[in-house]
């Protein structure tokens, strides 16, 4: 019971958090403007997924999630913390906090939401989680939470098993994770579910777009991810998407969100690849200009900065409008010869 006590009493905090309530101090490219939190637990997850630097196989630096560090702090310090910034800065707008699936997991939530109301922190609070059952659900929602990810992560069923299911030993299950989406729609509402999808396992583009029109369908938003190979994981030697197919789902992505094009109305290729994104090539043109399907994309608020690639590189996901230069680049990835006949 102590080590419980210990364990609920820390939590993982985001680099860029941490230097944004001053508990780092280390120099921002990009600001986050969402309060990113883990749980804190004594033991390793008990999922393995084939991902990630958490899974209970990875020999990964326990401070990581993707490629980002998550460092380690007192819960009470924290929230102080984040208290103050909200009552002053200002900057952040919704804290999100990840899940590590381990045994004593609802102890924690239990815990920490108590910690939330006991010093009135007044702040949206989204809660990333594994596939639940209803009740659970809705104990959360009791308990403070305004906003829940349920990551499915792979675009296809087999790719979900591969990568996330039965072939990593887990216990993980497609299907469960679209019902639980299905339980969070009615019990958060439209607007306050969301899930994740990973590019670059496998699947097609057509998969991908797939996926996303399904997602939209339920009324669950999509926050795309770029595979991050990271080492210590299953798929440390696996290589990242193509930064021109991770432009084109983007680009699907923002199409299906604001209602602008629908799956029925793009073509693709017999392997898979988007050839139209069923509008008129000027309107694309337009669209692609705003650089707007290019920023980070998933939950209010969230920019997520420098999560799947270092600032020196070409961003996947950029935390902020891209400039000029950028959009021509993007403009020329994606239109190629095209760019010249429209202008």
């Amino acid at each position: 019971m102590v080590k419980v006590l210990q364990a609920n009493n820390k939590i993982r905090v985001s680099i860029g958090t941490a230097a944004v309530l001053g508990l780092r101090r280390i120099k921002l490219e990009a600001m986050p403007t969402t309060a990113y939190f883990m749980t804190y637990s004594n033991t390793k997850c008990t999922a393995n997924c084939a991902f990630c630097t958490q899974a209970r196989e990875s020999s990964s630096n326990a401070e990581l999630l993707s490629r980002v560090i998550w460092p380690v702090f007192d819960l009470n310090i924290v929230l102080q913390k984040l208290k103050k910034h909200i009552s002053s800065e200002k900057i952040l707008k919704r804290l999100c906090l990840q899940t590590i699936n381990t045994p004593d997991l609802f102890t924690y939530l239990e815990h920490f939401f108590t910690r939330i109301q006991t010093l009135e922190i007044n702040i949206p609070i989204s809660v990333a989680i594994h596939a639940v059952e209803r009740q659970v659900l809705v104990k959360l929602k009791e308990m403070g939470a305004t906003d829940i990810g349920i990551s499915i992560d792979a675009a296809t069923k087999d790719i979900f098993d591969e990568i996330k299911g039965t072939k990593v030993g887990n216990s993980y299950n497609w299907d469960a994770y679209i019902d639980a989406l299905r339980n969070a729609i009615d019990i958060f509402g439209v607007g306050h579910v969301a899930t994740h999808l990973i590019v670059g396992l496998g699947e097609t583009e057509k998969d991908a777009v797939e996926f996303i029109q399904k997602m939209y369908d339920m009324n669950v938003s999509v926050g795309l991810f770029a595979f991050t190979p990271i080492p210590g994981t299953q798929l440390e030697n696996h290589t990242p998407p193509d930064i021109r197919t991770y432009r084109k789902i983007q680009l699907a992505r923002y199409l299906i969100e604001k209602k602008i094009s629908c799956l029925e109305r793009f073509s693709f290729s017999e392997n898979g690849e988007i050839i139209d994104f069923g509008i008129p090539l000027k309107e694309l043109y337009n669209i692609i200009k705003l650089g707007t399907p290019f920023i980070t994309s998933g939950c209010k608020n969230c920019n997520r900065p420098f999560y799947n690639e270092k600032p020196s590189s070409e961003l996947y996901n950029y935390p902020y409008k891209p400039n000029s230069s950028i959009i021509r680049k993007i403009l020329s990835e994606l239109l190629g010869e095209e760019v010249k006949l429209i202008e």
